[in-house]
C-alpha cells in the first residue's frame, strides 16, 4: 500500500513540470489569438493562398466564343466560353453542314460527277471575290466541295444543293441538325447568306442562317469524328490567297491547323471557327462569332490563342 502511495507520487511531481510547461504555451497561444483578433482586419497577418490558375482574365470583342481543349485521353476542358447559348447568325460557318450533307450522300454526290452551273447558282452573291461563276461552267463535286470549304463560293454551294434540289437539300441540313441535337440551329439555305431585303434584328433571326457556339462544337466534334476530310479539304491551298483568315494567325512553335471555317456578312459580323492539333496531341476547338468585322476576328482569335497557350 505504502509502494504504491510513494510511486502515485512520484509520478505526480514528475508530470508538474510538463503540466506546467503546457498551461504556459496554451495560455500565451491563446494571448496571441486574442491579440490578433481584436486588431483591424489591414493589421493582421495572412498567409497568401496561390490561385490554382494565375492565367489573366481574357476579354474577347464578340457577341459568342468558345474554346474547348481535349487531350489525347479524350479528357475535355472548357478554356473559355462567354454567351454560348446565344444564338446568332453564322455566315459561312453554314458550309460545313453543306459539306457534310454532301459527303454522306455518295450514291449523289461521287467526287468525279460533273456539275453545270446554273442560272440561279452563278446569280448568288458575289461575295468572297473568289469562286464566282458562269451559268454553263462546268466541275466536278469535289472541286466544287473545295471551292466551297476553301473560299466559301457560294455559286459553289449553292449548285451542289441543286443536285439533289435545293429545298430537299436545306432540309436534309435541318434534319441533320436534329439528328445531331443541335437544338438552336437552323438553315434557310446551303451558303448562309441572309435575304437582301433584310434588316437584322431579333425577330429577323428568325429567317436566316442561325446557331450557337455550343451547336457549332458539336457539329465540329462531330465532323473530327467521322468525316475529318471536311477539315483536311478546308486546309488545301487555292490558287488564291486568302484575306483575314487562318494564314494571318500567329501559332505556337509544335502547334499545327486541323481544320478551319470563316465567314462575314453585315448581320453576322466576323465569325471563325479553328481547329488546332499541338506535340501533346491536344486539340483545340476555338469558335468566335459576331466580330466586329472580318479582319477584327482575326484579332479576336489571336487574343484567344496567345491565352490559351500562356
Amino acid at each position: 500500500m505504502r509502494q504504491g502511495l510513494r510511486y502515485l507520487l512520484i509520478g505526480f511531481f514528475v508530470s508538474l513540470p510538463l503540466w506546467w510547461i503546457v498551461n504556459i504555451f496554451q495560455n500565451n497561444l491563446e494571448n496571441v489569438f486574442y491579440a490578433n483578433i481584436s486588431q483591424p482586419l489591414e493589421n493582421m497577418f495572412f498567409v497568401e493562398v496561390p490561385a490554382k490558375d494565375e492565367r489573366s482574365k481574357l476579354d474577347l470583342e464578340v457577341k459568342s466564343a468558345l474554346s474547348l481543349k481535349i487531350n489525347k485521353f479524350g479528357r475535355e476542358k472548357v478554356f473559355f466560353r462567354k454567351k454560348t447559348e446565344d444564338v446568332l447568325p453564322i455566315a459561312s460557318l453554314t458550309k460545313l453542314m453543306t459539306a457534310l450533307i454532301t459527303i454522306e450522300d455518295p450514291e449523289n454526290y461521287t467526287f468525279s460527277k460533273k456539275v453545270i452551273i446554273s442560272e440561279m447558282a452563278a446569280n448568288q452573291e458575289n461575295v468572297p471575290i473568289y469562286g464566282n461563276f458562269n451559268a454553263g461552267d462546268s466541275f466536278s463535286v469535289k472541286e466544287l466541295l473545295s471551292w466551297t470549304l476553301i473560299y466559301s463560293s457560294n455559286d459553289a454551294a449553292w449548285a451542289l444543293s441543286e443536285i439533289i434540289g435545293n429545298n430537299n437539300f436545306v432540309e436534309k441540313m435541318n434534319q441533320k441538325a436534329q439528328v445531331l441535337g443541335l437544338n438552336n440551329t437552323y438553315f434557310i439555305n446551303p451558303t448562309g447568306l441572309e435575304p437582301e431585303d433584310l434588316n437584322y434584328n431579333s425577330i429577323i433571326i428568325n429567317h436566316i442562317n442561325r446557331s450557337t457556339v455550343q451547336d457549332l462544337l458539336s457539329l465540329t466534334q462531330y465532323i473530327l469524328e467521322n468525316h475529318p476530310l471536311i477539315f483536311s479539304i478546308s486546309l488545301e491551298h487555292g490558287p488564291y490567297e486568302l484575306e483575314n483568315g487562318v494564314s494571318n494567325l500567329s501559332l505556337p512553335n509544335n502547334v499545327k491547323v486541323l481544320g478551319r471555317k470563316t465567314g462575314y456578312t453585315h448581320e453576322a459580323g466576323g465569325c471563325i471557327l479553328l481547329v488546332l492539333i499541338d506535340q501533346k496531341e491536344s486539340i483545340f476547338i476555338d469558335i468566335i462569332l459576331a466580330a466586329p468585322s472580318s479582319e477584327q476576328r482575326i484579332v479576336e482569335l489571336q487574343k484567344l490563342i496567345n491565352w490559351q497557350y500562356q
